[in-house]
């Protein structure tokens, strides 16, 4: 049993059909990388996959429960947790009090040290306000954030967008360490060579249909598929 199964799933924004009896799997300790050009759906099967959306049929299963049609934080508890692209920092609240504030209501939250080994910068910056931190450490507050709720899995929308290189290099080393020490990830990103150096499994989303499934290395050497949905 994987840990995530989705299967036919469609959803809509209003009258919009956005993605179309769309279905994939993520097993526990891989990271998946959902790839597509701008509008291809993405965003929208995280939030599908999330409860922000409702797909209005197929359904989506987590750690052998449904969860199609539950509210995001009744996911939330059932331990996926959704790291936006826009981040959603508290910029009011210190980097120590994000951090306890998403600890709050978890069952088994990391301890704050952990976090703070894991994120050193973070730890440098723990009295700073969320206002005042760069865009590269605004991000790796809100995946620590998410990774402080101990969960099983962590949906990441385009968490290297507007960062530097070298900020896109050290979060990818981080990401990839905690994969490593088996967190399970789901990531949606715009930086494809980024992307594919993380996943370990990838699909290709096009106009809300899944069109390609492979590794990363299957990927890179499919120029068909690169060139005509990725622009690669």
């Amino acid at each position: 049993m994987s840990l995530l199964d989705v299967e036919g799933i469609n959803s809509f924004y209003g009258d919009s059909h956005i993605l179309f009896d769309l279905s994939m799997r993520v097993e526990r300790n891989e990271v998946v990388a959902l790839l597509g050009r701008n509008g291809a759906g993405k965003t929208t099967t995280l939030n599908s996959l999330m409860g922000v959306v409702r797909p209005r049929s197929g359904t989506v299963s987590f750690n052998g429960e449904p969860v199609h049609g539950r509210q995001p934080f009744e996911i939330a508890r059932r331990g996926m947790q959704l790291v936006p692209e826009e981040r959603r920092i508290i910029g009011a609240l210190t980097v120590h009090e994000n951090l306890k504030l998403a600890a709050l209501s978890a069952p088994d939250a990391w301890s704050f040290e952990r976090i703070y080994e894991t994120f050193p910068r973070l730890a440098e910056r723990r009295r700073s306000g969320g206002k005042d931190l760069s865009g590269g450490e605004q991000q790796m507050l809100a995946i620590a954030r998410a990774l402080i709720r101990n969960p099983k899995l962590i949906l990441l929308d385009e968490p290297f967008e507007g960062l530097a290189p070298l900020i896109v290099r050290d979060l990818v080393r981080i990401c990839g360490e905690l994969a490593a020490a088996g967190q399970t990830f789901v990531v949606v990103e715009q930086n494809v060579v980024a992307a594919l150096r993380l996943a370990t499994r990838c699909y290709v989303i096009n106009n809300g249909h899944n069109v390609y499934e492979g590794t990363p290395d299957e990927l890179r050497q499919n120029k068909d598929v690169m060139n005509r949905y990725l622009g690669v």
